[in-house]
Parts: C-alpha cells; sequence; structure tokens
C-alpha cells in the first residue's frame, strides 16, 4: 500500500527544519532548495534511482557508499549529510517529504504562504490579481498562487491554504441548500417561500 505524501510530511518535518536552519547559517537556502528539487526530480525520471533510494534489498552501508560516489562534490554537504542521516534512521522515502517540507519552510520564513484556487473557469489576468488579493487578506502572508480549473464546482471559487479550505463554490452551496432541505423534510418543518 502505498504511503501519501502527506502523511510521510509529519516524519519529513523534523529533517526539513534540521536541514532549512542549518541552510540559513551558512546562508544557501536557495541552493538547497534547488538541489532538493533537482533530486525529486532525478527520482521521478529515474525508477533506477527511485529503487536506489528507496530498495530493501540494499543495506544502508551499500547504500550511504553509493550515495557518496555519486554526490559528493556536486551536492551541497548540507544535503549529502541529511541524505546520510536519512538512510542510517530507515528513512530513505522521505525524499519527496523532505523537499515539499524545506520548501514550505522556506515560503513561512519569506513570509509567504501557498494558495490552491479552484474556479470553474479560466480566470482574466484582473481576477487572478483580484483573487491574490482576497487570499492575501485571508491569510495575512504573500501568496503564492496556483490556479486550477475545475468544472465540476460550477462557479465561484475554492481557496485552499494548507489544511484550511475556504469554499465559495456553487456546488458547495447546492449541496448545502440540499442537506438543509432534507433536514427540514425529515422533522416535517415547512420550508419558507422565497421572498
Amino acid at each position: 500500500m502505498a504511503v501519501s505524501l502527506d502523511s510521510l510530511m509529519e516524519f519529513a518535518g523534523v529533517y526539513a527544519t534540521a536541514l532549512f536552519d542549518l541552510a540559513r547559517e551558512r546562508g544557501n537556502i536557495d541552493t538547497v532548495r534547488g538541489e532538493l528539487d533537482e533530486l525529486v526530480k532525478l527520482a521521478d525520471q529515474t525508477p533506477e534511482f527511485d529503487a536506489f533510494l528507496n530498495s530493501d534489498a540494499l543495506d544502508d552501508d551499500h547504500r550511504a557508499a553509493g550515495l557518496e560516489r555519486m554526490f559528493r562534490g556536486k551536492l551541497s554537504d548540507e544535503v549529502l549529510n541529511t541524505l546520510q542521516v536519512l538512510n542510517r534512521n530507515g528513512r530513505n522515502g522521505l525524499l519527496r517529504a523532505l523537499a515539499r517540507c524545506f520548501a514550505l519552510q522556506q515560503q513561512e520564513a519569506a513570509g509567504q504562504v501557498e494558495v490552491f484556487a479552484t474556479t470553474a473557469v479560466e480566470l482574466s489576468d484582473d481576477e487572478k490579481s483580484s483573487v491574490t488579493k482576497v487570499a492575501a487578506d485571508k491569510t495575512g502572508k504573500w501568496p503564492i498562487m496556483h490556479f486550477r480549473v475545475n468544472p465540476d464546482i460550477l462557479g465561484g471559487l475554492i481557496l485552499q491554504v494548507g489544511d484550511i479550505r475556504y469554499d465559495n463554490s456553487v456546488r458547495s452551496q447546492l449541496n448545502e441548500a440540499r442537506e438543509r432541505l432534507a433536514i427540514r423534510s425529515e422533522v416535517g418543518l415547512p420550508v419558507a417561500a422565497a421572498d
């Protein structure tokens, strides 16, 4: 059974915090972020590398030696040493979650927040600017916006900020109205006529 990225992020957060603090201390947060992103891309595009990181058939000592051969001098010491710590602790499967947690910590430190905006249709540039302003007002931070189109919401807007969801979609409003009507019909209350 595959484990979701969200569930792995809880474990990866500890390693990401240590790596972020070290990178901030040494002034190379952007370099570390770039290297983590490249490693994730390598794992996504190269099944052999992903298998190397995650295979139970390979013992930790051989994997550690392989990491040294592949990356010493090519990655910062902070990233390679973090990979070695993950390996020693049997946490090789945390690479993607580590990269995600690191990116979120970088955004938080910069006063930014990642926001996903879902609409039923593609927005114009002016509409995107308005949604960005709404997201900034709601979060009190500078939003890094990701716009998505999902015709199933019928209309309106859904903003997702971390675990918080602001759902002002037509689909959501219809579902709420349906639930209110169902409750009224169960208890025998009259349905008020629209004004």
